[in-house]
């Protein structure tokens, strides 16, 4: 049996490939770098390079349909955002010849459009901040005077901490709500969400859904991320929380959702209640967390498109803490700048035995390697080597 999965050059890909591979699966990656990661894992056993999937869609679906025919592939995993929206559109193409335990493109859209994800969450009763949205920029002013600061601004449609902003006054507000227009480009269709800050801590509800039934939910608690203004997480811890299970569930059986999600939450400090702030309709970066803590999504995915089905499961280990080991050191310089507790956060951060790593591997060495030199020098040494060939 074998699988392809996309976009190689990035961690997620990397837990995806050591999760399968050591099943006994043939991983087969592709990315648009011959120098993704996963490529130089013992359990990538073929890989391949494509075009751009956001500069070149068109030539991108050539290219994985033809090679999904010509191997014989039998499930396909997308890893990122811009993959994932994008053969969900080709769905009743890829499931001529392939398994793509993925949503259609019509749910997919709603989940990840914020705008239309709070809309839903809150048509349903289910708890999220305070959002505004505009269509023009005469209507700023007016809104400005209105919020209570500090605000979230918000693109509709973006990844990570993509056009991410806080404002914490009227001048602000408007400076940085015009600003991010400019930068991207904005029709006014696309203006960006405005939303009530929620002072707390970061926590992702993971679930696995069959037509919408729950197959397996995880909860994880970010204990750091980067950027530290609000970017992925870079350590977590897994825990338990009833209420975001609950929140998690109905809002995707609610859509009857086929296959993997990751709410997002805020656990506001005051109130100690959880907010919805948003949606991950795909494979997440902290996907080894849950791996490493005894839901092994990757898997459990890979057995549902098989099969057609999965056995639910029940628990998982609470306190196991994970991290991306780069971009930890970068969260932990900032951190450092702002922390009151500077001792106690490097000695934090300076304990190796009991943290994993979503880079590191003693049973799969090379990736971490070329993560280490993708770090140290913002790209890959071996190029430079190779440029004269």
């Amino acid at each position: 049996m074998n699988v392809l999965i996309t976009n190689a050059n990035s961690s997620k890909a990397l837990t995806v490939t050591r999760s399968l591979g050591s099943k006994g699966i043939d991983v087969v990656s592709s990315d648009t770098n011959k120098y993704a990661i996963s490529f130089f894992s013992k359990y990538t056993k073929n890989h391949f390079l494509t075009a751009s999937p956001k500069a070149e869609p068109d030539i991108y679906m050539k290219q994985i349909l033809s090679f999904i025919q010509k191997k014989n592939i039998d499930v396909m995993m997308p890893i990122n955002s811009v993959d994932t929206l994008l053969t969900s559109k080709y769905k009743y193409k890829l499931e001529q010849y392939t398994k793509y335990p993925f949503e259609d493109y019509s749910k997919m859209v709603v989940i990840n459009d914020k705008q239309k994800l709070i809309e839903l969450a809150d048509e349903i009763g289910l708890p999220v901040p305070k959002t505004y949205t505009m269509d023009n920029t005469k209507k700023i002013e007016g809104l400005a005077v209105e919020l209570s600061y500090p605000v979230v601004i918000k693109l509709k449609n973006s990844t990570s901490s993509e056009g991410l902003s806080y404002a914490y006054s009227i001048e602000d507000f408007i400076d940085k709500y015009k600003n991010t227009i400019i930068k991207y480009n904005l029709d006014p269709i696309d203006y960006p969400i405005v939303q009530q800050y929620i002072s707390g801590d970061s926590y992702g509800a993971s679930v696995l859904m069959n037509e919408g039934d729950l197959r397996a939910v995880f909860i994880h608690k970010r204990l750091r991320e980067y950027p530290i203004s609000g970017g992925p997480s870079t350590l977590r811890v897994s825990v338990k929380n009833k209420e975001m299970e609950k929140i998690a569930v109905k809002l995707l059986s609610h859509v009857k959702w086929h296959g993997l999600a990751m709410v997002e939450f805020k656990l506001d400090r005051e109130t100690n209640k959880p907010y919805i702030i948003e949606v991950n309709p795909r494979f997440w970066g902290s996907i080894n967390q849950a791996v490493r803590s005894g839901v092994d999504f990757p898997y459990l995915l890979y057995q549902m498109a098989i099969d057609g089905d999965v056995a639910s499961v029940k628990d998982y280990q609470v306190g196991i803490k994970t991290r991306l080991f780069f971009n930890d050191c970068r969260a932990f310089l900032s951190y450092m700048k702002i922390s009151n507790h500077k001792s106690q956060l490097a000695k934090d951060f300076f304990t190796f035995r009991q943290i994993h790593s979503d880079e590191f591997s003693k049973t799969d060495p090379l990736p971490g390697f070329m993560f280490f030199l993708k770090s140290k020098k913002g790209k890959y040494q071996l190029i430079k080597v190779k440029k004269n060939e």
